[in-house]
């Protein structure tokens, strides 16, 4: 496995910033950095609005929702956090210390029922495994307005929805697809250099003792 080199990503006191907003930046990198993969990784910093600022990571490494998860848990001031696999972009939007702003996560959130268009080839699905399959594509063709490319590869114990072609997402979003289907759903990988995203779906016929029916429990760390 190639081993974590040090980013080419350089960040000082924005005059835009609180130090307590700067301080998270500071924690993102840091975080993503640590991940193979990031030595490319440039970084992008808006805060031209008086209440919220967006992070861009441009080229990040491939990451997993779990990754996702833990810069989520790292500021409750986090609006939202995007992935955008065409252009090779993570975007995160929250907003700044001085606003009093208190933002309420939804719960759930609900999807259009999208029908799946008929050029998805969907022929090497076993006929047991097809319901969630097709459940997992309507509702990611639902948080979108555009149509993915969509192929599946198959292995013994599991199959991989590959996207491409997608538009920008919400993580929450994703994250409440995995949640949904969580029995089945064993892996999602945000592949940034290859431009897509990968769902690892497990076959209804393998073991549900060998994967994990829920997301590992992080401590929440919050900056300072």
């Amino acid at each position: 496995m190639e081993s974590p080199s040090v980013p080419q990503v350089s960040f000082s006191k924005h005059s835009g910033l609180h130090d307590s907003d700067s301080r998270f930046v500071e924690e993102v990198i840091k975080v993503i950095s640590s991940l193979d993969g990031s030595s490319s990784m440039k970084l992008k910093l808006f805060t031209k609005f008086p209440t919220r600022f967006t992070i861009i990571l441009c080229n990040p490494p491939k990451m997993t929702l779990d990754d996702m998860n833990q810069i989520l848990l790292m500021n409750s001031k986090i609006i939202s956090i995007k992935a955008d696999l065409t252009s090779s972009q993570l975007k995160i939007e929250a907003y700044k210390h001085n606003d009093e702003t208190k933002l309420k996560r939804k719960r759930s959130v609900g999807f259009d029922d999208i029908h799946i268009p008929s050029d998805y080839d969907l022929s090497m699905v076993d006929k047991k495994d097809k319901k969630h399959i097709e459940g997992i594509l309507r509702n990611v063709l639902g948080m979108t307005t555009m149509e993915f490319t969509s192929e599946i590869h198959t292995s013994a114990g599991y199959y991989d929805l590959k996207l491409r072609d997608i538009e920008c997402l919400n993580i929450e979003y994703i994250a409440e697809v995995v949640q949904k289907y969580r029995a089945f759903i064993t892996e999602t990988i945000f592949d940034y250099p290859q431009h897509q995203m990968t769902i690892q779906v497990r076959r209804n016929d393998t073991p549900i003792t060998s994967i994990r029916q829920n997301v590992s429990v992080r401590k929440k760390l919050k900056v300072r």
